[in-house]
């Protein structure tokens, strides 16, 4: 009934050669282990009843393995009237199934399971013998620094605003004021793909133009990420024509392709340019605390491990919220020690403005993309002014000295905190439309 194959500890099995994932799970059940048990054999050899070639030598080869079975709380000798029990439990999964690549291990990891009731995928811990099948970010934190000549400070995106609508030559134009502000990196909205009126070779040339534009009036480096995001076969296209055409850097709506997608631009030798992935359609996977992914994965480790260089996600602190645990815990997947894999910028955005940067570097430290939409673009005296005002106390945070006193010196500043303030609400104003 208990097969010793399965049910293990976790000392017993070679962890280097195994996929470990941390569930948490709620049902009815009279026994923990074989609803665990249930699920490993679910993902890897079985189904719901024997099999005749289900033989212990494919067990042994295959099978995923119970390492650990937790009750939440630890009841020991009675259990209480409620009917569902809560538990977090380990399966660890041969590497052999599953080999170097995204859609396989999804499908391994939460497969057929993502649809039978309450079952969470809280982590996944990758051995080296997976993540050396994958390149990883090209550029990371070091080589986008590098490329920006930004050594030390948090470096500033910002998002074309409005989200679509704009002509090319409204879009170069948006971008030459934010370059002129001292901006790092300009990034398309996630809902500008490539319409008729702004296509993406349109609005590329005229971005181009103005970051060459900028470059030669100020010497200073701006990045812009066209968004590129398609069916895979054309977002390589795409990329591929853009990257010819100039373009220093592009941005995929990495979970609407899908992170192999991504993947797939990552390790092109002929896109040798930084990859921003937008969050869009993320928190499909990671909202509900009963199902789904873990937000450190969807937005943290799977992202890392696809490619990304810049990875935009929601912040405690704006229009589209998330827990100040997850949001640094996401930061702290995308920078922490990962094997090879380059440590990468965390951008939590949504809402952002010069009064939260004091919070967003004690959360994150230096090594942080400050993303701004309206925190610019709604700025009185306009998107350079914006700009600057974000710049400017950035580069007061980064020197430890107090948004008031920096305020005295910067008009621009000044205004943005006069009009914002210095924190945030943290509630979701995303629907609370103001004119």
């Amino acid at each position: 009934m208990y097969d010793p194959i399965m049910f293990v500890l976790p000392e017993s099995i070679d962890r280097g050669q195994y996929v470990t994932c941390t569930y948490y799970a709620e049902g009815q059940t009279d026994d923990l282990l074989l609803r665990a048990g249930s699920i490993a054999i679910e993902q890897t050899t079985g189904t719901w009843i024997p099999v005749p070639r289900e033989t212990p030598e494919v067990r042994r080869r295959s099978v995923g393995r119970v390492i650990a079975v937790h009750e939440i709380p630890a009841y020991e000798f009675e259990l209480p009237e409620e009917k569902e029990r809560r538990f977090v439990f380990q399966v660890a999964y041969p590497f052999a199934n599953i080999g170097a690549q995204i859609p396989e291990l999804l499908t391994t990891v939460m497969g057929n399971i993502s649809m039978s009731g309450k079952i969470k995928l809280l982590d996944i811990e990758f051995p080296e013998v997976f993540t050396s099948g994958f390149q990883g970010p090209k550029f990371g934190i070091d080589g986008l620094r590098k490329l920006l000549d930004v050594p030390k400070r948090p470096l500033l995106l910002g998002m074309i605003k409005p989200c679509t609508g704009l002509s090319p030559q409204d879009l170069g134009e948006l971008v030459y004021e934010l370059g002129m502000g001292g901006i790092d990196i300009v990034k398309d909205d996630e809902l500008l793909g490539d319409p008729s009126f702004c296509r993406v070779e349109d609005r590329l040339a005229k971005a181009l133009a103005a970051v060459k534009e900028v470059y030669g009036e100020t010497g200073k480096t701006v990045l812009y990420a066209v968004n590129v995001t398609d069916r895979p076969d054309l977002m390589r296209q795409k990329a591929r024509q853009c990257v010819a055409a100039g373009a220093n850097s592009l941005m995929v709506n990495a979970h609407t392709t899908g992170p192999a997608a991504l993947q797939m631009l990552a390790e092109d030798p002929e896109i040798n340019v930084p990859l921003l992935s937008h969050p869009a359609f993320a928190g499909t996977m990671f909202e509900s605390p009963y199902s789904g992914l873990s937000s450190h994965l969807v937005l943290g480790k799977i992202q890392r491990l696809a490619g990304a260089d810049i990875v935009v996600y929601p912040s405690s602190l704006g229009k589209v919220t998330i827990l100040k645990e997850r949001e640094i815990r996401i930061s702290q997947a995308l920078k922490s020690p990962l094997h090879h894999l380059k440590p990468v910028f965390p951008t939590p955005s949504a809402g952002m403005h010069p009064g939260l940067v004091p919070v967003l570097v004690a959360n994150h430290g230096l090594d942080l993309v400050v993303g701004a939409g309206g925190g610019i673009h709604g700025h009185p005296q306009g998107a350079t002014a914006g700009v600057r005002g974000m710049l400017q106390a950035i580069q007061a945070v980064t020197e430890g000295i107090p948004l008031e006193d920096a305020a005295r010196e910067h008009e621009e500043l000044a205004i943005g905190l006069k009009l914002w303030g210095t924190g945030g609400s943290g509630n979701n104003r995303l629907y609370e439309l103001k004119r």
